[in-house]
């Protein structure tokens, strides 16, 4: 591997103590040299001229379903439609074009975008989907809308046992409505063929690619299966991974990964894994996150996906087995009862890092836990902009303790961003403007939601880099562009810290995607 010397570059290292560099050298993958043009030792090495534009670590997406991102590019692209009926009529627009009987899938519908805000049902897609089972994956990825064909391959009726932390909604009539939440449906993705071990291999190039044109040299990939497991490890032995991939594997075969002997930090600098994820409740946009009191205008206080004492369990089997754990967590009583877990377990395998999941509404007196127990706040700025009119209605007042980015940072906690991919985007460029800026990309609301919890350009920046790395415990190996540590960069078109306005954020461009001194993206 030829050493690669960076020229004429405006750096920003993520490195407090010398934030600014004009030249770094990287030689067998990390950086050798940081620093000056002055100072820079003589190199045999292939030199690559910025022509004066800024450089970033290499950007990580601390929490996205990768294998997932590609299997959405494939399936009916349900984001933005502004009603069932739009929803359904690229449902038959798909059906048209599939064999009779073959499933149809698709992702990124939101009731909450359309009049009413009402939840669909099954016969919107009986009307146009009539000879295929239909099974679309919520926004949130909490819950599932499907047609009779999809209930009747699955089984499901009303007499269906509804499986813990879940619920199939049922109408007025006694039938399923086709409104399948949490684990419930589970019901349906059993019920569906399991792609081929080459259809995995082809979603995740599919998502790799996309990600290193976003600028990501790295990804935490949650809620790995043994088949998304074995496909990554299928592209690494072909040399074909080339972003670096933290698998957090599935909480449902937590037995087999201790069987097989997995823990945390087993692999290389390019596969190595991450953790264990595991789930306390539902989400927002299913009205399934678990609440201290009850939705606006509702009675409903959400869903615990497991009993707290059955959560401890397995997360203290987790520790004690060296896998770290990552727990989901959006409403404030699944906040606080994983931090009540935390605390009590912390004596189990202290120097594990532990990790809550999206953290996106939490009582003042909890926010300071996160730095008290050394818990990596893993959250998603893209969902703050995106979801603040579902919190305004749904959590009402209680939305000026949601996202609470700069409440966090405040209190020396560790953020760590990522975009939920494909529930959004995976661009980390929009998720640094959603976190500075705290308004969505046309530029609402005009002051920026709860603006007072905007966070600076540094702060954000450090979220997607150094904070990822910290959050899976490589934060003395990955993160900064430093002497020994991983050579990734990224080079931006804009200069992102002359930007008067935040606004602006939204413009830049990744022009150069570099992984260990590889160039794997060039706009």
């Amino acid at each position: 591997m030829t050493d690669l010397q960076l020229a004429n570059a405006r750096i920003w290292t993520g490195d407090e103590s010398h934030p600014w560099a004009d030249v770094a050298v990287i030689g067998d993958g990390r950086y050798t040299f940081v620093g000056s043009a002055s100072d820079a030792p003589s190199h045999n090495a292939t030199t690559l001229d910025i022509d004066g534009r800024l450089v970033v670590p290499g950007l990580i997406d601390g929490h996205a379903h990768l294998m997932q991102t590609g299997m959405a590019m494939q399936g009916v692209d349900l984001k933005g439609v502004e009603s069932g009926e739009d929803a359904a009529r690229r449902v038959g627009e798909r059906a048209s074009t599939t064999p009779p009987g073959d499933w149809l899938r698709g992702s990124g519908w939101d009731q909450n975008m359309w009049p009413n805000a009402a939840f669909p049902t099954r016969h919107d897609l009986d009307a146009v989907a009539p000879d295929h089972p239909v099974a679309l994956t919520h926004t949130s990825a909490h819950c599932v809308w499907v047609n009779s064909a999809a209930l009747r391959a699955a089984g499901v009726t009303s007499s269906t046992e509804v499986p813990e932390g879940g619920r199939i909604d049922i109408a007025e009539d006694g039938e399923p409505t086709g409104i399948l939440r949490d684990t419930a449906a589970a019901l349906i993705y059993d019920a569906m063929p399991a792609p081929t071990q080459d259809e995995r291999i082809d979603a995740l190039s599919a998502a790799i690619a996309r990600a290193h044109g976003l600028g990501l040299t790295g990804v935490h990939a949650m809620d790995v299966g043994r088949g998304e497991l074995a496909a990554l490890r299928s592209l690494h032995e072909r040399d074909e991974l080339s972003l670096r991939v933290r698998p957090f594997l599935s909480q449902a075969r937590l037995e087999h990964w201790i069987e097989e002997g997995l823990h945390t930090g087993a692999g290389d600098d390019v596969l190595r894994i991450g953790g264990v994820k595991f789930f306390a409740d539902g989400a927002l946009g299913s009205l399934t996150a678990s609440m201290l009191r009850p939705y606006e205008n509702s009675t409903d206080s959400g869903l615990a996906l497991q009993p707290v004492h059955k959560l401890e369990e397995r997360v203290r089997l987790s520790l004690q087995h060296g896998l770290a754990p990552a727990i989901h967590a959006i409403g404030d009583r699944a906040n606080r009862e994983v931090l009540d877990i935390i605390e009590r377990l912390q004596h189990i395998a202290p120097k594990l890092p532990r990790r809550i999941e999206h953290a996106q509404l939490l009582e003042p007196e909890d926010s300071t836990r996160f730095a008290e127990l050394g818990v990596s706040a893993s959250m998603q700025p893209i969902h703050a902009t995106q979801d603040y009119e579902k919190v305004d209605r749904e959590w009402g007042e209680r939305g000026s303790n949601a996202y609470v980015f700069a409440s966090l940072l405040w209190t020396g906690a560790n953020l760590a961003f990522g975009s939920d991919s494909p529930v959004e985007t995976m661009d980390p460029i929009a998720g640094i403007h959603a976190a500075v800026a705290r308004r969505t990309a046309s530029g609402e609301p005009p002051n920026g939601w709860y603006a007072d919890e905007a966070i600076p350009l540094e702060a954000a920046l450090a979220a997607y880099t150094h904070g990822c790395a910290k959050a899976c415990g490589e934060d003395g190996s990955a993160g900064r562009i430093a002497a020994g540590y991983l050579g990734d960069f990224v080079v931006v078109s804009d200069d992102l810290f002359a930007q008067s306005d935040p606004m602006e954020i939204v413009d830049a461009k990744v022009d150069l995607t570099v992984v260990g001194g590889e160039v794997v993206y060039e706009r």
